[in-house]
């Protein structure tokens, strides 16, 4: 991975243009790359990537959030978070697809998405306390259910603008 990216900076270019070129790249070339993709940073070539990864994302200067063609959002990634403008809760339980149908379910859900062990909710209600919250996954059955309030993250705000544009 690193000799193809190198062949193409020998003639040192002012702009490097990469679609999604960690795709399918282990964990740690990830890491690699761009680690690389800061060093080309600093010596002053501008970077425009296209990634599927919200984690890659958010290591960049500017994002824009892009569905279907649509440009939803476009600043820094710390302004896109600053941005989400509501509470969000990270959820898990000893079911986490069960979590998940009764968190849909609940009357002040405003968003529910899955988070890989967590689900990610936001609430039409912000008033709604998490001690409402887990009395209500109770009575539906949920065992071991641990909440906490999160920041979010990139794919969180994504998400949002997602659900926003429907």
């Amino acid at each position: 991975l690193r000799d193809v990216y190198k062949r193409q900076l020998i003639h040192k270019p002012e702009v490097l243009v990469l679609d999604e070129p960690t795709t399918g790249v282990d964990a740690v070339s990830r890491i690699e790359f761009w680690e690389m993709l800061a060093r080309l940073r600093q010596s002053g070539i501008t970077i425009v990537v296209s990634t599927p990864y919200m984690d890659e994302a958010s290591r960049c200067d500017r994002v824009a959030l892009i569905q279907n063609g649509k440009i939803m959002g476009i600043d820094t990634p710390d302004a896109i978070r600053k941005d989400y403008g509501r509470d969000l809760w990270a959820l898990k339980a000893d079911d986490i697809h069960r979590l998940l149908i009764d968190l849909r379910q609940f009357k002040a859900t405003r968003t529910a998405f899955p988070f890989g062990e967590h689900i990610h909710i936001s609430l039409s209600d912000e008033a709604v306390k998490p001690d409402e919250i887990l009395l209500y996954l109770q009575s539906q059955g949920n065992n071991n259910v641990h909440i906490s309030k999160i920041e979010p993250s990139i794919e969180d705000c994504f998400m949002e603008m997602m659900g926003n544009n429907r």
